[in-house]
């Protein structure tokens, strides 16, 4: 959940495709999935360009 709600956060639309990306990276360990929430957060507050 905390990782669908990242990418919310960070304005990113999820295809059909994506969905199973998600569903296998929330499956990796807590410290994994903890960084990649992080990295998703962080992208969302940088501006871009």
């Amino acid at each position: 959940m905390l990782l669908y709600a990242a990418l919310d956060a960070a304005g990113v639309v999820l295809e059909v495709g994506d969905v199973q990306a998600v569903f296998d990276v929330a499956e990796l360990d807590r410290i994994t999935v903890q960084t990649v929430i992080t990295w998703i957060t962080v992208a969302g507050r940088s501006p871009v360009g």
